[in-house]
């Protein structure tokens, strides 16, 4: 049986394996005699050829059903993330874009939210607050407060010595806090002081009227009315004395009495006040007699409670006045510079 001779189609294959390997052909076939060896070699050629195009068929249908799986999976990705997008950036979106600065404006505040004020010097500063109050801080003190007062409150916070001229704003009080105190005020000027001996604070009201109250404890303010009035608070104790500055006139009716360790003044002038506590304590104090001249002093002295130096700096503190202890017995008096 002779192969015919025709061409590698796929057609072409197919007649011939009908014409030369049909499987009559093939049961009738003798085996007796082995087959040519060129004719072998033709049939064996032949099967690999059709078997390794057949691989190569299949190996390309796989690299086809890949390309179009890779596609087909890069849209997909591409179509997801396009969603996530359009969903995402509208979710942004409906946040009102007012709020959006505002949030940037909190976090920006919030790093320097607070301003300090401190006097190193030996003199006296001025500064006006954002509500154009103007505070004068002393040497070795110090103002802590907002930058921006909020629409409610005034608050500063007071170390040392400082005066305070407020602006009136009747919707917004304004508030001291210095040496466990508050003092409050609308409109008017004090002088707070927490540097006095014993760690004792004062408050003395010029103009207007405040409110002090206790940070720490829950009792009653004290309302201070009268200008010239000034607080004295003991932290030690928690007692708070009210002390009345009197101005002097031609009428007014003077008191000079001891009883054992009690001395009660009544607008008795300071230069006699003065004379009294040197004979009194044992003590000798300088000051300039034209700067005393015209102030006299009214109060109660318990001789047996209270040193020289606490009843002297109490005086100087009404009348403001500045103090300066040399020694024990030897104390110089002279008017406070502004």
């Amino acid at each position: 049986m002779k192969p015919t001779n025709v061409r590698h189609t796929e057609s072409g294959r197919k007649k011939l394996v009908e014409q030369n390997f049909s499987d009559r052909e093939w049961e009738g076939f003798p085996a007796d005699d082995d087959l040519p060896k060129g004719k072998t070699e033709e049939m064996r050629q032949f099967i690999f050829r059709a078997i390794a195009e057949n691989d190569v068929q299949k190996q390309l249908r796989k690299l086809k059903i890949l390309r179009i799986t890779k596609y087909a999976s890069a849209a997909v990705i591409v179509l997801v993330a396009g969603i996530v997008f359009y969903f995402g950036n509208a979710k942004i979106n409906t946040v009102p874009p007012s709020s959006q600065p505002q949030l940037a404006q909190y976090h920006k505040a919030s790093k320097s939210i607070w301003k300090k004020i401190g006097n190193a010097g030996h003199e006296s500063i001025s500064y006006q607050l954002p509500d154009s109050s103007v505070v004068t801080v002393y040497p070795k003190s110090s103002i802590k407060f907002e930058k921006a007062f909020n629409k409610t409150l005034r608050n500063v916070y007071l170390k040392g010595k400082a005066t305070f001229k407020v602006a009136h704003d009747k919707t917004r009080p304004f508030s001291v806090f210095a040496g466990g105190l508050k003092t409050t005020a609308l409109g008017t000027s004090f002088t707070i002081n927490t540097g006095l001996l014993h760690k004792r604070v004062s408050v003395k009201l010029h103009t207007g009227r405040i409110v002090v109250a206790n940070t720490s404890l829950k009792r009653s303010p004290t309302y201070i009315s009268k200008a010239g009035t000034t607080l004295l608070y003991n932290p030690a104790t928690a007692i708070v004395k009210l002390i009345s500055r009197v101005t002097p006139t031609l009428a007014n009716t003077t008191l000079l009495q001891r009883n054992g360790d009690i001395i009660t003044m009544k607008n008795i002038p300071l230069a006699k006040v003065i004379g009294l506590l040197q004979e009194t304590y044992q003590v000798h104090i300088t000051v300039d007699q034209k700067e005393i001249n015209k102030i006299t002093y009214t109060g109660k002295i318990d001789v047996s409670k209270e040193k020289a130096e606490d009843v002297i700096r109490l005086i100087c503190l009404i009348n403001n006045m500045t103090v300066t202890k040399i020694n024990e017995i030897e104390f110089n008096i002279e008017k406070t510079k502004q």
